[in-house]
């Protein structure tokens, strides 16, 4: 009987300890399993907050550009802007718009550029319609690199005689408000002629073709109007310089100035480079566009390049078209220059002329 009991004991105890046992490893696999998922977790979590740290630190910013400009394609070409911006995490991408400073206009609008090179005539035309665009500096200039032809045969050789007859232009455009002053110059208002909005190509081709009298052209037009027996009847030097201007989204500028004044240095580095190498600059154009060298030569020198919050070179064109817009009934007279220039940009860049 005693040792009945002893037996019984034994086994009861066994029994426990092998409970104990299965008890102690169901534990360690679910903690095993639990250690696992959580490590899996912080791993995908870390991952996430790193993706998300990376994407959050990249910056991707469009330059608009048109195609007879030749400093953001010189730049681009060089390298500068990845000079300028690397390991900041800010990419610059330079894009150009055949349809010129209308269409710059219309991208910064929807928010696909941030930055452009563009006239005054677009960018006031813009901020009087709630576009909230900034301008920052002078990029290129031109005292007398536009020019208003008459077509060959219409026997026309002064602005006077264009009354009754038609000329292409971009409206909106610098191109524009010098046609409509040269106008008013000589006694004649914009009734007086038949104004056509054309593109800068179809104005050429038009002229050519005969199917307008006269046009603005400029660059890289010359020499086919030129060739095609078209005559000069005025040029800009009777309107006032024309300037296009670094110009950005308000939104933009203030919230990554350090891109302006990146952009502002990448621009006077720029110059700088293509004031000491003239040949090389028109040779970079005509490789990047595939312009005709001669043509290409055209349109490089009727522009200079000058980064500069200049009064005479800045300011005064642009309040020049403000006035203009403003006597045409164009735009309200609530619209002043401080309204539209930002020179804090320029003067926090280091950059001097």
């Amino acid at each position: 009987m005693k040792k009945k009991l002893i037996n019984l004991v034994m086994v009861s105890a066994l029994a426990v300890s092998m409970l104990a046992g299965c008890g102690s490893a169901k534990e360690t696999n679910v903690s095993a399993a639990e250690s696992a998922s959580e490590s899996a977790s912080v791993a995908e979590s870390s991952e996430t907050a790193q993706a998300s740290a990376e994407s959050k630190d990249e910056l991707e910013v469009h330059i608009g550009d048109q195609p007879s400009f030749f400093i953001l394609k010189v730049a681009e070409e060089n390298g500068y802007f990845d000079e300028e911006f690397k390991d900041t995490g800010i990419k610059i991408v330079v894009d150009n718009f055949v349809n010129q400073g209308s269409a710059i206009v219309e991208a910064m609008n929807a928010g696909d550029v941030d930055l452009g090179v563009l006239g005054t005539m677009p960018l006031v035309t813009a901020d009087a319609n709630d576009s909230h665009f900034v301008a920052i500096s002078s990029v290129n200039l031109s005292e007398d690199g536009f020019k208003l032809y008459a077509g060959a045969g219409t026997g026309i050789t002064s602005v006077d005689q264009f009354k009754g007859k038609k000329i292409g232009v971009k409206f909106s455009s610098n191109e524009h408000e010098m046609l409509l002053t040269l106008i008013a110059n000589a006694g004649l208002s914009d009734t007086d002629v038949e104004i056509v909005n054309l593109s800068a190509e179809d104005s050429l081709n038009s002229l050519i073709s005969g199917d307008v009298d006269g046009a603005i052209l400029k660059g890289d037009q010359l020499n086919a109007a030129n060739d095609a027996g078209a005559v000069i009847v005025a040029d800009n030097s009777e309107s006032g310089i024309i300037e296009n201007l670094l110009i950005g989204r308000e939104e933009f500028v203030k919230e990554h100035p350090e891109v302006v004044t990146g952009v502002l240095k990448v621009l006077e580095k720029t110059k700088q480079w293509i004031d000491e190498n003239p040949e090389e600059t028109v040779d970079t154009f005509v490789k990047l566009t595939g312009t005709d060298k001669e043509v290409a030569k055209v349109s490089f020198e009727s522009r200079t390049r000058s980064i500069s919050i200049d009064e005479d070179k800045f300011v005064a064109p642009i309040q020049r078209t403000l006035d203009f817009l403003k006597s045409q009934g164009t735009i309200e007279d609530t619209l002043t220059i401080e309204d539209i220039v930002d020179t804090s940009y320029y003067e926090n860049s280091g950059v001097t002329e």
